[in-house]
């Protein structure tokens, strides 16, 4: 079969019904505006009503869509603080310190979510004039570094309950949000209706092309327009990214496939010596490498020769990705592969040497 490439979800192809949304919208006029074109405005208008917000404004990338969201929550100086290991903190070149001017702490505890006495000591910090003040809490859902992990809508509004009773703000990266709804069998506004912020990433398990969303209150997504367009991320014209973006979101209890999937190819590794699989919440797969002479880069160049991507993921971690385009036989390709890559390792590698 073709290369298995399970680095990542932003590798999505869109669909048939996607493409052809996508020819129609190329052969209509284009539009000037910034929110002018109608398929904008409708996903705009529908997201928004999905995520439980006013309003919502179509981004370039999430990562973008991250940095303006906490570059209107925060004023330079303030303290975010932060789940360990969230995607602003670990994947977006320290933007938040560059662009927004604050520092991220992390809060002492567990991905996704430590518990709300570990937030509480954070919001009872008021800062003095040695000590900035924590003004927004941050968190990921589902959370990638943990291995796609989730927040659920009672610990969400527990949270945002805590942050309001110190005026302090709640945003939430919800790039995979969509897949933290599926596991959950709930409605994505119940994870986002309580931020004061929140990103989505079309183009990841969703499958559109490209293309983010930020959502908020109406006068927050105002803001965001002039912040956007400062960055760079006017992109016009969007009726073609609209187009297949709508599709996407009309099909995203699909996703329960994806992660069916997921729980598959653990099982099918979860036998094999020198890995420790966590059975995966959403689409997200996180190896451990538990035998010595293991490397995250030694076991992934085997992987290749074998016809399957992964990722590195860490000093002894690899992380494998399920989207769309990954089907059973892609599944049941990769188990055979990894079984191959262990054996050609561990036998080939001399005792006390990592490859």
């Amino acid at each position: 079969m073709d290369r298995v490439d399970l680095r990542s979800d932003v590798l999505s192809r869109p669909s048939p019904k996607m493409i052809e949304a996508m020819l129609r919208a190329a052969r209509e006029p284009a539009h000037f505006g910034l929110r002018e074109d109608p398929r904008q405005q409708e996903l705009e208008r529908r997201l928004a009503d999905m995520l439980g917000q006013e309003d919502a404004l179509l981004f370039p990338t999430c990562t973008m869509a991250n940095e303006v969201g906490l570059m209107l929550l925060t004023r330079p100086g303030d303290t975010v603080a932060a789940a360990r290991d969230v995607h602003i903190a670990t994947s977006e070149a320290n933007g938040a310190s560059v662009l927004s001017g604050v520092r991220l702490e992390f809060v002492p505890g567990d991905a996704p979510l430590p518990s709300l006495a570990a937030w509480e000591t954070m919001a009872l910090r008021r800062g003095d004039v040695q000590g900035p003040p924590v003004t927004t809490f941050a968190i990921e859902n589902s959370h990638n570094r943990s291995g796609g992990t989730l927040i659920d809508a009672k610990s969400t509004l527990a949270l945002s309950n805590l942050a309001r009773q110190h005026g302090i703000k709640l945003m939430i990266d919800g790039a995979r949000l969509f897949n933290a709804a599926v596991a959950l069998n709930t409605e994505p506004r119940e994870l986002a209706c309580h931020a004061d912020a929140v990103s989505i990433s079309l183009n990841k398990s969703l499958g559109a092309p490209n293309g983010a969303i930020l959502a908020g209150s109406r006068a927050l997504i105002e803001k965001a327009l002039f912040v956007r367009q400062r960055l760079g991320g006017g992109i016009r014209p969007t009726g073609m990214l609209a187009a297949a973006a709508l599709v996407a979101i009309e099909s995203w209890s699909r996703l329960s496939e994806d992660q069916r999937r997921a729980r598959r190819l653990a099982e099918g590794l979860s036998p094999l010596a020198g890995l420790t699989i966590i059975p995966p919440a959403t689409n997200i797969v996180v190896i451990t490498l538990n035998a010595a002479q293991l490397s995250p880069q030694a076991l992934c160049r085997r992987l290749e020769s074998h016809g399957v991507l992964a990722l590195p993921f860490g000093a002894d971690k690899i992380r494998m990705v399920i989207y769309s385009d990954i089907d059973d036989n892609a599944v049941d390709h990769t188990i055979a592969a990894m079984a191959r890559s262990l054996t050609e390792l561990m036998s080939y590698c001399p005792k006390g040497t990592t490859h």
